[in-house]
């Protein structure tokens, strides 16, 4: 099986960027980190560390006092 580049983010952070983007696609609104989780089918914990470093990389940003604070500034497309 061959691996797809992922341009610095790894397997499971591309899955949540996917997951973000498809959710916002759908909705027209970022997801909460609860619906993220729960899509991805993963702790709270969890997608909340996979925001965080894709917030690190450069992906996604956050806005702060919000709940739906997902903002997605580079899509791995």
């Amino acid at each position: 099986m061959s691996k797809r580049k992922t341009e610095g983010i790894t397997e499971p952070q591309t899955r949540t960027l996917r997951a973000i983007c498809q959710i916002f696609d759908s909705t027209g609104l970022p997801p909460t980190v609860k619906e993220l989780a729960e899509v991805l089918g993963i702790s709270h914990a969890s997608a909340h560390e996979q925001i965080t470093q894709l917030v690190r990389k450069g992906y996604v940003r956050k806005e702060a006092k919000k709940a739906r604070s997902i903002v997605v500034i580079k899509r791995d497309d």
